[in-house]
């Protein structure tokens, strides 16, 4: 969702969700998911540069292309910090919250059986039916074939699914199942795909750069839907610029970072200064969603 549409969004409504983060969320879930998400503890051991780059692909709605890109779905709409997100809900895909239908036509025609099947939303934490095993690349091809035939997403390089790869690889379960969904956890998923971005133009992938770019701006236009209150107006405006400054940022080492640090520098005060009075306030929130109802 871009930055002009957000503001329009973060008005409450009674006529359906008005954040994005509500698009794909099961009536009953909204609180829960807006506050929490499930607590994942990364693997120390894993490279640390693949994972970041990885994380970030993970929440790029554009990954996945077509109709999933569409409606800002990223592999992390479902699987949530890598593990499980049980309010997940999209009708004709879902049968009961936090189960999907992966061979939906809506999704690809590739895959598509014709029969409405949805299945639990695996926890990646988890073994699963596909080798782990990096020397075998059984994960690699099957991430692959996800982004491509499930999704019809465009064919992401070697780099792009190694870096995927390491991060599920990575992904453990933590001893408290549930962690605060903050402006911090917000932020720090922004800095990981400017980050993740720099890297990937290091190694001269100009086209996961770009990917990461667009989900960097879509993770603002999420900070954006939250900013309530009096002095959100002023917010929005620098928000919107900082997104409009991002897409016009040249793509060359560096450049990336200089942006990250005019925003850590300009924005991210006063997102922090006016996070009490945000939707990511429990109090702000209960009162916005009982206006909705």
């Amino acid at each position: 969702m871009g930055l002009a549409a957000s503001l329009v969004a973060a008005a409450p409504s009674r006529d359906g969700p008005a954040l994005t983060a509500l698009t794909w969320i099961a009536p009953g879930h909204e609180r829960a998911t807006l506050l929490e998400q499930p607590a994942t503890c990364l693997d120390p051991a894993a490279p640390g540069d693949e994972v970041r780059i990885g994380q970030a692909l993970f929440n790029a709605p554009s990954l996945l292309g077509g109709q999933a890109s569409r409606a800002s779905i990223s592999c992390a709409s479902c699987h949530s910090n890598g593990r499980r997100n049980p309010g997940f809900f999209l009708a004709g895909i879902s049968g009961e919250p936090g189960t999907a239908d992966v061979s939906s036509s809506f999704f690809s025609l590739t895959r598509a059986d014709g029969r409405f099947d949805p299945k639990p939303i695996p926890d990646l934490a988890l073994p699963g039916k596909v080798s782990r095993d990096p020397t075998s690349h059984a994960l690699e091809n099957f991430l692959r074939g996800l982004i491509v035939e499930e999704f019809s997403g465009g064919e992401p390089s070697a780099g792009q699914l190694h870096a995927l790869a390491s991060y599920v690889r990575a992904v453990r379960a933590c001893p408290s199942p549930t962690e605060l969904r903050t402006l911090a956890s917000d932020l720090a998923l922004l800095r990981t795909g400017i980050v993740g971005g720099e890297l990937l133009l290091d190694r001269g992938d100009t086209k996961g750069a770009q990917i990461l770019i667009k989900a960097a701006r879509f993770r603002l236009g999420l900070i954006d839907e939250r900013m309530i209150g009096p002095k959100a107006k002023g917010i929005h405006s620098a928000l919107l610029d900082a997104s409009r400054q991002l897409a016009l940022v040249p793509l060359q080492r560096g450049q990336l970072a200089d942006w990250l640090a005019r925003f850590e520098r300009t924005v991210a005060p006063q997102l922090a200064r006016n996070e009490r009075q945000s939707l990511y306030e429990p109090i702000t929130l209960d009162r916005w969603l009982a206006a909705r109802r």
